[in-house]
């Protein structure tokens, strides 16, 4: 099954035009130069690559970028990620030269300053570029040792405290600390003055002392399938969803932000100016209901969030509003900056695993918009039980194929020089009548989540439950 992995690149045609010198480099080095760092590091850029779990060499990075062939890609060595977690990938249709998709996973022990234990962790991260790969390049080499920063400052007696009568719970606490990285992450970007608004979604799920957790900044997703039922653990930063805040924040620093020549305003339709002086619908931000107005020049200007759903657009610009990067993005032939309108700040869901009855079969799909976009959460979802639901072959192949088939459903085959999926359900009859299928870049992770489970349940057993009453109690005493 392994060689039938490796054998994706067989069949793909080299880019002849795609030539880098690179080195593979560790996504696991070392925090030290991190600890203790107030002020931004300033990093070497990074020629592009993918991640370094794949295994690839710079020949097998130059096929897995044929626009035309787009070969499924997964790790060559499974066991390179935590539990055999599976991955696959897939470039896009021919819009960018790289798939700027970008993961990463790391796995340690998060040594706790004031007692005497380290708790062991584990996270995963994806990227989604756009204009261009380095953002996501970026992040992928530095978010999670920022993370790692950030939890190292939490005192480890308030981490490991199950006391709910705490001002503060420890899960608030790694709550602060993601947030926290990830605006220190938008900082490093903008300091090393990316230019051309380049920027990228972001994604992290963490697993730390027996707690999952989901952030999301962006419009990839992370979904939760346990046994018969699968929800969403981040929701998508569209300008539609989001634009509720956008708009506020215009119209508070409307002569600021917005030079006269967008509205924050919302109506029920565009106006026309044959409208003029007669009576139309809108809202202001924070309204729930609409009222009436007198339609007035000033209306007229263009909308600050336009469009619905996935077409919407901050500015007639961009159609994402949270992640890294975008500091040099202007909106369309004004000059304006759209990056006050944007944020770093993910969104956090928090789970107590222990909560849930976990099998082997459970796990969290996180993807990009490649696969979104053309593919319900229900339908991941029901791909992935189908592919987990055999005992052989063994677990580890089953989820890296879990992956690929999820990457396949998106991406479709090509018919007439079309990308095509294959429809939810069977009623469809004639190729051409098929569902146009991802032609974005498509990167599927496929988490495990009951080995984390065992794993801090053992890690409790022989250790925390042995030492931490005597940790806690050595704390207190240099307290005093």
């Amino acid at each position: 099954m392994l060689n039938r992995f490796r054998s994706v690149f067989l069949n793909a045609v080299g880019a002849t035009d795609l030539g880098l010198e690179y080195s593979v480099e560790s996504d696991n080095e070392t925090v030290a130069d991190y600890i203790n760092s107030n002020v931004l590091l300033q990093v070497e850029a990074k020629p592009y690559s993918r991640p370094s779990f794949l295994g690839l060499t710079n020949e097998e990075t130059q096929v897995s970028a044929d626009h035309k062939v787009r070969p499924i890609i997964v790790p060559r060595d499974l066991s390179r990620l935590p539990w055999c977690a599976g991955y696959a990938e897939c470039i896009n249709a021919g819009k960018s030269t790289w798939n700027e998709d970008q993961a990463a996973a790391t796995r340690g022990d998060l040594k706790l300053r004031d007692v005497n234990l380290a708790l062991p962790y584990v996270m995963f991260s994806m990227f989604d570029g756009h204009a261009g790969y380095q953002v996501a390049l970026m992040s992928r080499l530095h978010l999670h040792r920022i993370i790692l920063e950030k939890l190292m400052a939490i005192p480890g007696h308030v981490l490991l405290s199950e006391n709910a009568d705490n001002l503060i719970e420890s899960r608030d606490l790694v709550t602060g600390a993601i947030e926290m990285a990830y605006r220190q992450m938008d900082e490093m970007v903008e300091a090393q003055a990316h230019r051309g608004g380049g920027g990228c979604t972001a994604i992290t799920i963490l697993f730390l002392n027996g707690r999952l957790y989901a952030a999301g900044a962006g419009d990839s997703r992370a979904v939760l399938v346990n046994g018969d039922t699968q929800r969403a653990l981040t929701r998508d930063h569209t300008p539609d969803s989001e634009s509720d805040r956008v708009r506020a924040l215009g119209f508070l620093r409307s002569g600021e932000l917005l030079k006269g020549q967008f509205t924050p305003l919302e109506f029920i339709r565009r106006p026309l100016q044959s409208e003029l002086g007669s009576s139309v619908l809108y809202r202001e931000p924070y309204m729930t209901g609409w009222a009436y107005k007198t339609l007035s020049h000033p209306d007229l200007k263009l909308p600050l969030v336009s469009g619905r759903g996935k077409r919407s657009r901050v500015m007639g610009t961009i159609g994402v509003t949270r992640g890294f990067g975008d500091h040099g993005l202007k909106a369309v032939n004004t000059g304006i900056s759209i990056k006050p309108f944007l944020s770093s700040q993910p969104e956090i869901q928090s789970l107590n695993l222990d909560k849930y009855n976990l099998c082997e079969r459970d796990c969290v799909i996180i993807a990009t918009d490649g696969l979104w976009d053309v593919v319900s959460d229900e339908h991941a979802a029901n791909v992935l039980r189908k592919i987990l639901a055999p005992e052989t072959p063994s677990l580890e192949y089953r989820l890296t194929m879990g992956a690929q088939e999820l990457v396949q459903t998106a991406r479709g085959r090509l018919i007439d020089g079309v990308w095509r999926g294959k429809p939810e359900n069977s009623d469809v009859n004639g190729e051409s009548c098929l569902p146009l299928a991802s032609v974005d870049d498509i990167s599927v992770l496929v988490i495990p989540l009951y080995p984390y489970l065992c794993e801090h349940r053992q890690w409790f057993k022989t250790n925390r439950q042995e030492n931490l009453a005597n940790c806690c109690e050595q704390f207190r005493t240099k307290q005093v």
